[in-house]
Protein backbone atom coordinates (compact mmCIF):
# COMPACT_ATOMS: atom_id res chain seq x y z
CA UNK A 1 0.00 0.00 0.00
CA UNK A 2 1.30 3.48 -0.81
CA UNK A 3 0.41 6.44 1.40
CA UNK A 4 0.72 9.90 -0.12
CA UNK A 5 1.61 12.72 2.24
CA UNK A 6 2.20 16.14 0.71
CA UNK A 7 3.53 14.64 -2.49
CA UNK A 8 5.93 12.11 -0.94
CA UNK A 9 5.31 8.39 -1.43
CA UNK A 10 6.05 6.05 1.44
CA UNK A 11 6.09 2.27 1.22
CA UNK A 12 4.18 0.17 3.70
CA UNK A 13 4.27 -3.56 4.32
CA UNK A 14 1.27 -5.48 2.91
CA UNK A 15 0.76 -7.09 6.33
CA UNK A 16 0.43 -3.73 8.10
CA UNK A 17 -2.97 -2.34 8.96
CA UNK A 18 -4.45 -0.32 6.10
CA UNK A 19 -4.23 3.45 6.43
CA UNK A 20 -6.15 6.15 4.67
CA UNK A 21 -4.48 7.92 1.72
CA UNK A 22 -3.94 11.61 2.32
CA UNK A 23 -3.50 14.08 -0.54
CA UNK A 24 -2.88 17.74 0.13
CA UNK A 25 -5.43 19.68 -1.90
CA UNK A 26 -5.32 23.28 -3.09
CA UNK A 27 -8.29 25.41 -4.00
CA UNK A 28 -11.87 24.84 -2.81
CA UNK A 29 -12.20 21.67 -0.76
CA UNK A 30 -15.42 19.66 -0.51
CA UNK A 31 -16.36 16.67 1.60
CA UNK A 32 -17.08 13.53 -0.43
CA UNK A 33 -19.44 11.35 1.65
CA UNK A 34 -18.54 8.23 -0.34
CA UNK A 35 -14.84 8.58 0.51
CA UNK A 36 -15.11 10.07 3.97
CA UNK A 37 -12.19 12.41 3.32
CA UNK A 38 -11.44 15.79 1.83
CA UNK A 39 -11.26 15.92 -1.96
CA UNK A 40 -10.17 18.95 -3.95
CA UNK A 41 -8.63 19.83 -7.30
CA UNK A 42 -5.10 21.04 -7.88
CA UNK A 43 -5.12 23.96 -10.30
CA UNK A 44 -2.27 24.48 -12.75
CA UNK A 45 -1.99 27.52 -15.00
CA UNK A 46 -2.39 26.24 -18.60
CA UNK A 47 0.52 28.45 -19.70
CA UNK A 48 2.81 26.33 -17.50
CA UNK A 49 2.49 23.25 -19.77
CA UNK A 50 5.14 22.87 -22.48
CA UNK A 51 5.38 20.06 -25.00
CA UNK A 52 7.94 18.85 -27.47
CA UNK A 53 8.36 16.03 -29.98
CA UNK A 54 11.90 14.76 -30.53
CA UNK A 55 12.91 12.50 -33.40
CA UNK A 56 15.10 9.75 -31.98
CA UNK A 57 15.09 7.63 -35.14
CA UNK A 58 16.43 4.06 -35.50
CA UNK A 59 19.19 3.08 -33.04
CA UNK A 60 21.41 0.08 -32.37
CA UNK A 61 20.81 -0.08 -28.60
CA UNK A 62 20.07 1.99 -25.49
CA UNK A 63 20.38 5.70 -26.17
CA UNK A 64 20.98 8.80 -24.05
CA UNK A 65 19.30 11.67 -25.88
CA UNK A 66 18.82 15.43 -25.46
CA UNK A 67 15.72 17.25 -26.64
CA UNK A 68 16.14 21.03 -26.66
CA UNK A 69 14.27 24.27 -27.42
CA UNK A 70 11.24 23.17 -25.39
CA UNK A 71 10.73 26.68 -23.97
CA UNK A 72 11.45 26.63 -20.24
CA UNK A 73 14.03 28.75 -18.42
CA UNK A 74 13.84 27.42 -14.84
CA UNK A 75 13.75 23.96 -13.28
CA UNK A 76 10.44 22.28 -14.17
CA UNK A 77 8.20 20.68 -11.55
CA UNK A 78 7.46 17.62 -13.70
CA UNK A 79 8.81 16.14 -16.92
CA UNK A 80 7.19 13.16 -18.65
CA UNK A 81 8.35 11.22 -21.70
CA UNK A 82 6.56 8.73 -23.92
CA UNK A 83 7.84 6.99 -27.03
CA UNK A 84 5.80 6.37 -30.17
CA UNK A 85 6.21 5.45 -33.82
CA UNK A 86 6.24 8.03 -36.58
CA UNK A 87 2.62 8.31 -37.84
CA UNK A 88 3.79 7.84 -41.45
CA UNK A 89 5.18 4.37 -40.61
CA UNK A 90 3.54 1.02 -39.97
CA UNK A 91 2.42 1.16 -36.34
CA UNK A 92 2.08 -2.52 -35.44
CA UNK A 93 5.66 -3.04 -34.23
CA UNK A 94 5.82 -5.34 -31.18
CA UNK A 95 8.70 -3.30 -29.68
CA UNK A 96 8.31 -2.04 -26.11
CA UNK A 97 10.28 0.90 -24.76
CA UNK A 98 11.03 2.69 -21.51
CA UNK A 99 11.76 6.39 -21.49
CA UNK A 100 13.57 7.65 -18.37
CA UNK A 101 14.11 11.36 -17.67
CA UNK A 102 17.74 11.91 -16.65
CA UNK A 103 17.72 15.67 -16.09
CA UNK A 104 16.89 19.13 -17.34
CA UNK A 105 18.81 22.31 -18.03
CA UNK A 106 17.73 25.82 -19.01
CA UNK A 107 20.42 25.91 -21.75
CA UNK A 108 19.23 26.13 -25.37
CA UNK A 109 15.79 27.43 -24.33
CA UNK A 110 15.13 24.40 -22.12
CA UNK A 111 16.70 20.97 -22.62
CA UNK A 112 15.62 17.55 -21.35
CA UNK A 113 18.02 14.58 -21.14
CA UNK A 114 16.42 11.15 -21.30
CA UNK A 115 17.34 7.51 -21.84
CA UNK A 116 15.41 5.16 -24.12
CA UNK A 117 15.74 1.41 -23.62
CA UNK A 118 14.05 -1.42 -25.45
CA UNK A 119 12.27 -3.68 -22.95
CA UNK A 120 11.07 -6.67 -24.98
CA UNK A 121 14.64 -7.52 -26.15
CA UNK A 122 17.06 -5.87 -23.67
CA UNK A 123 20.09 -4.30 -25.32
CA UNK A 124 18.65 -4.63 -28.83
CA UNK A 125 18.06 -1.67 -31.09
CA UNK A 126 15.10 -0.76 -33.26
CA UNK A 127 14.55 0.03 -36.91
CA UNK A 128 11.53 2.32 -36.84
CA UNK A 129 11.72 6.11 -36.77
CA UNK A 130 11.04 6.42 -33.03
CA UNK A 131 9.67 9.68 -31.62
CA UNK A 132 9.69 10.88 -28.00
CA UNK A 133 6.84 13.08 -26.77
CA UNK A 134 7.92 15.35 -23.89
CA UNK A 135 5.54 17.10 -21.46
CA UNK A 136 6.97 19.73 -19.08
CA UNK A 137 5.05 21.35 -16.22
CA UNK A 138 6.66 24.58 -14.95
Amino acid sequence: MVVLRTGLAQAQSPSAAPTQSVVQAQGPVEEDPTLGSEVGPKFVDPSRFLTGVCTVGPRSGDVLFRCFNIGFSSSPRLVLCQTRNDPSQFTNFPDQFACQIIGTTSEDNGSVWFRIRRLDIPGAGWGQNLLADILVVQ
